[in-house]
């Protein structure tokens, strides 16, 4: 029932024209005439993330996100990447599966990472994917659709979307609602590309530090995976086929190098419990954790303890999570670490205790300074305990520095809607969803704040040109 939802949607999508600013894209020439242009491919991977974010999926954990992108930003650092402007996010998915999207867009299964053994594993992943995207992969493959000349780039989205995250069928379904071209068919790589991301990914891996043999015996686990279950392949060996030969390059590039053990960071043994317990969910990840604790079986015995302290948080088992994560401190060690902190700090204000959150989240605020969780954690903690003067210098402070984070804005909007300050409320709210680039829904908030009592004169010219900026994005370019 699910699939043939999902294949509806994407059929709408396909063959009625954009009514919305969401899907609003500019006229920027016949697609099937000319190569894809860089504003092109932006224009696909932005709308191919909203038509992911409405999917309901996507996590908004801070604290995966970060992993991410840190992993992210270490390779294309290495690769001496600067253009794209990457975006690595998380998919709750337990398949294991990661894709790229044209303009720089990286979505990752948390079944990858919940599979993965090792952290270099996960990078390999994410190299290989780097690559498909500054290699133009994807454009390339897109402008060879030239018998194709009604395909919309809204339309492509769709398509790429569909097929990589694992929609294949419904792909399908969408695009014959206006031809019989399978256009997912040619989106799918060729195995000179998945060669040359291979390579590329490898040099990347290499540079950045991560064991550059991570790729081979991660691709020959999923190909003895494959053998096993057959016809019920993981989605990156569909989407990403594997095969002897492509395993045999990977072992063969490595030549003579010595074998250097790369050891797992804290962040990803955490964040691969974090993902683990969100798949579960909350009470079968607490018999799971539980389980494996008592048996012995684990890898990190704190980053097991921290899993059945998130699976109890999960479950709002309060206090047994609280008694977990005590657990996990003193197997971890005096030093702590961010993300003990920032649970212990989710605890207690899930418990109604936002002082004490506010005191956890401050104190870890200072010792971990570059955590945006807890950041959030400390701005949440805040608002909750009525600190409203403390939590709006703090988002001053944060804006300042980090002007394009969307969860920044609705925490304001937050903030403000508590102090009954609708107008900036509304007006934050619209700036959340304008960084989405969620136009309409942005534009709705605009003129929400428009309508409030007793308008703030430069609130209200600092929203009429924001409305302005968004109504411009309707208009088409000059060629």
């Amino acid at each position: 029932m699910r699939s043939k939802i999902i294949a509806a949607s994407l059929a709408l999508i396909m063959a009625i024209p954009p009514v919305s600013y969401a899907e609003k894209l500019p006229d920027m020439g016949d697609v099937s005439q000319q190569g894809l242009s860089k504003q092109q491919e932006r224009e696909i991977g932005e709308s191919a993330m909203r038509q992911i974010r409405r999917s309901g999926i996507m996590i908004e954990d801070p604290e995966i996100i970060a992993f991410l992108s840190a992993m992210g930003n270490r390779l294309t650092d290495a690769a001496e990447v600067y253009e794209p402007q990457f975006t690595f996010f998380p998919l709750l998915d337990s398949s294991v599966n990661a894709f790229a999207i044209p303009g720089g867009f990286v979505g990752v299964h948390t079944g990858l990472i919940v599979q993965a053994q090792h952290e270099s594993e996960v990078a390999s992943v994410l190299a290989h994917e780097v690559a498909h995207v500054t290699q133009n992969h994807i454009a390339r493959l897109i402008e060879g659709m030239k018998a194709s000349p009604w395909l919309s780039l809204a339309g492509i989205a769709a398509a790429i979307v569909a097929g990589s995250m694992g929609r294949g069928d419904a792909a399908a379904a969408a695009i014959a609602a206006t031809t019989a071209v399978s256009v997912q068919r040619q989106l799918d790589y060729t195995y000179s590309f998945e060669q040359e991301a291979d390579r590329i990914g490898m040099q990347t891996l290499q540079k950045s530090g991560y064991d550059p043999a991570a790729m081979a015996v991660f691709f020959e686990r999923l190909q003895k995976h494959n053998r096993i279950v057959e016809n019920n392949a993981p989605e990156y060996l569909r989407t990403h086929p594997v095969t002897m030969k492509r395993i045999s390059d990977a072992q063969n590039r490595l030549g003579d190098s010595k074998y250097r053990q790369v050891p797992d960071s804290a962040e990803f043994l955490f964040m691969r419990e974090k993902s683990r317990a969100l798949q579960f969910g909350g009470r079968e990840a607490v018999s799971y954790y539980q389980k494996t604790i008592n048996e012995k079986r684990y890898a990190s015995e704190a980053a097991q303890h921290y899993g059945l302290a998130f699976a109890y948080y999960l479950n709002r088992e309060y206090e047994p999570a609280w008694q977990a994560l005590q657990k996990t401190k003193a197997v971890f060690g005096t030093k702590s670490h961010p993300t003990l902190e920032y649970l212990a700090g989710s605890i207690r204000l899930a418990q109604g205790n936002s002082s004490e959150a506010v005191k956890i989240l401050s104190e870890a605020s200072v010792r971990f300074s570059g955590s945006r969780a807890l950041l959030y954690g400390l701005l949440d903690s805040q608002i909750e305990a009525g600190m409203y003067e403390q939590a709006k210098a703090g988002l001053d402070d944060a804006l300042a520095m980090y002007a394009s984070d969307a969860q920044l804005y609705q925490r304001a909007a937050k903030l403000y809607g508590k102090q009954g300050k609708a107008m900036l409320q509304h007006q934050m709210q619209g700036e959340y969803y304008l960084r989405l680039k969620e136009y309409s829904s942005a534009l709705e908030q605009f003129n929400l704040a428009l309508r409030q009592p007793n308008p703030d004169f430069y609130v209200q010219s600092g929203v009429e040109a924001r409305i302005r900026e968004i109504e411009s994005l309707d208009q088409p370019k000059k060629k």
